[in-house]
């Protein structure tokens, strides 16, 4: 009996799959293209000076600084 007639009638075992550790370059990628972002935005996008709020009198009452008056002393 040949191996060719052994191999027909017993079959041949599959090997066993080799196991492949998951890949960290697609996160890395991910957190590449986040850092580019937020460093365009902040590089590219700033934001605009605030003014600053104005005293408040009769007229300006909503968005103002009231002045702080300081307690007599006795």
């Amino acid at each position: 009996m040949s191996d060719l007639h052994r191999i027909m009638r017993e079959g041949v075992p599959d090997p066993e799959p080799r196991k492949k550790l998951p890949s960290i370059l697609p996160w890395g990628v991910v957190a590449l293209v986040l850092v580019l972002i937020s460093l365009g935005i902040r590089l590219f996008w700033p934001l605009p000076a605030s003014k600053p709020l104005p005293q408040c009198t009769e007229h300006v009452q909503e968005a103002c600084i009231r002045s702080v008056q300081q307690p007599a002393a006795p």
